[in-house]
């Protein structure tokens, strides 16, 4: 199986501060924490170029929750 492209952010600066912010929001960096920064970042109109495969390990456990999509009030 070859390894699909990732979406590139089109906006670092922004997803560095929406990083900062969901990691002190959280209080360390985790994988929850990465969720609410691309969260932040696409509430602030953060975009990606390209598109995310759906063999991607969130999007396929996104599939198996009740909850199709999370909102900032999540955390």
């Amino acid at each position: 199986m070859t390894k699909s492209a990732k979406p590139v952010r089109t906006n670092p600066e922004l997803w560095e501060a929406c990083k900062k912010e969901a990691i002190e929001k959280l209080g360390k960096f985790s994988a929850r924490a990465m969720q609410q920064a691309v969260l932040l970042y696409k509430a602030r109109g953060g975009e990606y170029m390209g598109t995310k495969s759906a063999q991607n390990a969130l999007v396929k456990w996104n599939r198996t929750q009740k909850k199709d999509t999370l909102t900032p009030d999540d955390f």
